[in-house]
């Protein structure tokens, strides 16, 4: 594992981003995204399938749900951070709140909006992409914070 970051620091542009601790945080980063994802997206098709109610609360019930598995094996794995717990946490949820309206309620209703007018309403772009878009930029912008304000 050394060898691989030592090997992808020394890449012009990563160097530039990254140092090697820096990149093993986000290497551990995009594991939990991609583990807390695949949880949340699962969870998100069986609560759509087989709750009577809205897509939009689903989504809102999942992310819920997933919120102190994110924050947790981010804050200890991750960010390997052990100190400031309850800082961390009313900032985390600070984003977390952001990213659900923001990220969750304005994205998911806009994508979907236009989803709906390309391809007409029950596709599967309209089913299942507002989903998968909205996760990409909510990791993205996500990792910058916890690095820089959260989990310092």
């Amino acid at each position: 594992m050394q060898k691989l970051l030592d090997w992808l620091c020394s890449l012009s542009i990563l160097r530039k981003l990254f140092n090697t601790e820096s990149l093993a945080q986000f290497i551990r980063y995009i594991f939990v995204g991609v583990f807390c994802f695949s949880i949340e997206y699962t969870l998100f098709i069986v609560l759509r399938n087989t709750l009577s109610i809205s897509e939009l609360l689903v989504n809102i019930i999942v992310y819920t749900v997933i919120f102190w598995l994110n924050f947790l094996l981010n804050k200890f794995f991750s960010f390997r951070s052990t100190t400031n717990f309850k800082r961390q946490l009313f900032l985390y949820g600070i984003l977390f709140f952001f990213n659900l309206i923001v990220g969750n309620v304005l994205l998911f209703s806009g994508i979907r909006y236009i989803l709906v007018l390309l391809s007409g309403e029950g596709s599967w772009p309209v089913l299942y992409l507002p989903k998968i878009m909205i996760m990409f930029f909510i990791i993205s912008w996500n990792f910058i914070l916890y690095k820089k304000v959260i989990y310092k």
